[in-house]
């Protein structure tokens, strides 16, 4: 059985199982019998369903699969990397704060 459709089946379980509790053990109208055992089964769930959540997730995300690459991202990268390798070659001084920004805007339009 699939790892998503077992870990929706025990979820519901687990609501039907706390509103039957709650209808039968308790004088609580309907709809708050309802809204209580839907907390219940979520907060029961999380705890006991850790494992078959993360099964879950895993399968989800091993179906998607992994991104498909193109030309335009291949370009960007080449781009990218080719404009690395020349800031290596000269090293530039980058201002540290807005005042030497601002000091180095005066300089250059002195000049």
């Amino acid at each position: 059985m699939k790892a998503w459709l077992l870990y929706t089946l025990a979820r519901l379980g687990i609501f039907a199982a706390a509103l039957v509790l709650l209808l039968l053990l308790t004088p609580m109208p309907w709809y708050w019998a309802t809204i209580v055992a839907a907390l219940v089964g979520l907060l029961v769930s999380y705890i006991a369903l850790a494992k078959l959540r993360t099964t879950v997730a895993l399968s989800l995300a091993n179906r998607r699969g992994g991104p498909e690459r193109d030309a335009d991202t291949d370009f960007e990268d080449d781009f990218v990397d080719a404009a690395d390798t020349d800031a290596a070659d000269t090293p530039t001084v980058r201002p540290v704060s807005d005042a030497d920004r601002h000091a180095a805007r005066r300089d250059t339009d002195a000049e």
